[in-house]
């Protein structure tokens, strides 16, 4: 210790180095804080590019119901940031793209996308949703619904999707498996649809980049005594989001698998798979007020008793 102290009269100061930083800006991650984030920069007269490796923005929130902590209409508060995303003129849209390298240094970094084809000509297409409606292919599970429902294997996420052209899901489409059907192109009234459509690779030059990139559910098979995907009626806050959502797979009715009964009881559980030195030993900091909010819309929709099972009640938000 005093030989590291006495060093320090050897010291010389660092020099404050200049350098010029690019004006723009990346946001990667189109939900509600890339949203924000890119609304608040590009507002202030600086361009930025705004990645979202989805077909739409919106991320979570737009599967959500309600808010915490006031239970205000998640779409109302979400919906008008999304049309100004798209409409702002310092804002340069990505969606169905993903960032893959980052060069560069401090204020000046080249930054390479990867611009999914969508099979849909974007300059051409309006919107209709003909495609949708004529492709033949419903049978794919729907990753915005969480599965609880299927959609087409050509589709736009959920009707106030921006941007609002769609996606052709290569994997389940019928004339990638078989070389048959091109309904969407037969009936597309633009002829927007082009099968031959290739990935884009864009590289971007900006001066600072910002991370909005979201979360994953927890996997809950991964804990074997809750039941979940093996007992009918245990669903994951996603599930349940949709399931009191009006535009949900039940117009808002929350019912048991069966699609009909409406449940007399309702569990729910904190901390699946936080706090627990097996899986995560951080708390997710979001459950309670979520678990919460959702004993108010249960009981709010069937006057069911509700349960809550916890370990510490911590509420953050």
């Amino acid at each position: 210790v005093a030989g590291a102290v006495r060093r320090v009269v050897y010291h010389q100061p660092l020099q404050p180095i200049t350098v010029d930083i690019d004006p723009h800006v990346l946001v990667v991650g189109g939900g509600i804080a890339g949203i924000q984030a890119a609304l608040e920069i590009a507002d202030s007269g600086h361009p930025v590019y705004l990645v979202e490796r989805q077909p739409t923005i919106g991320g979570h929130m737009a599967q959500f119901d309600k808010t915490f902590p006031t239970l205000d209409c998640s779409a109302c508060i979400l919906t008008p940031k999304m049309f100004a995303v798209g409409q702002h003129p310092n804002i340069t849209l990505m969606t169905w793209s993903e960032v893959e390298k980052v060069e560069g240094f401090v204020g000046n970094f080249t930054v390479q996308v990867r611009k999914r084809a969508r099979k849909v000509n974007t300059e051409l297409c309006n919107g209709c949703m003909f495609c949708q409606e004529k492709c033949p292919k419903k049978v794919v599970d729907d990753e915005f619904e969480v599965g609880l429902t299927t959609r087409k294997a050509i589709y736009s996420p959920f009707p106030q999707a921006v941007p609002k052209f769609p996606v052709i899901d290569v994997e389940n489409c019928t004339y990638y498996k078989k070389g048959t059907c091109k309904a969407c192109q037969k009936f597309c009234p633009t002829g927007a649809i082009d099968f031959d459509q290739p990935d884009e690779i864009e590289k971007i030059k900006v001066g600072n980049i910002i991370l909005a990139t979201g979360y994953d559910l927890f996997d809950c098979r991964r804990i074997p005594e809750y039941g979940y995907g093996r007992l009918p009626n245990v669903f994951t806050n996603l599930e349940f989001e949709r399931l009191t959502n009006v535009s949900g797979p039940t117009n808002g009715k929350v019912v048991l698998k069966d699609g009909v009964t409406q449940p007399q009881t309702v569990a729910v559980v904190h901390c699946v798979g936080s706090r627990d030195k097996n899986y995560n030993n951080y708390c997710s900091s979001i459950c309670c007020m979520q678990s919460l909010k959702f004993a108010h819309l249960v009981k709010e929709k069937t006057g069911a008793r509700v349960y809550n099972f916890y370990i510490d009640m911590r509420t953050p938000a």
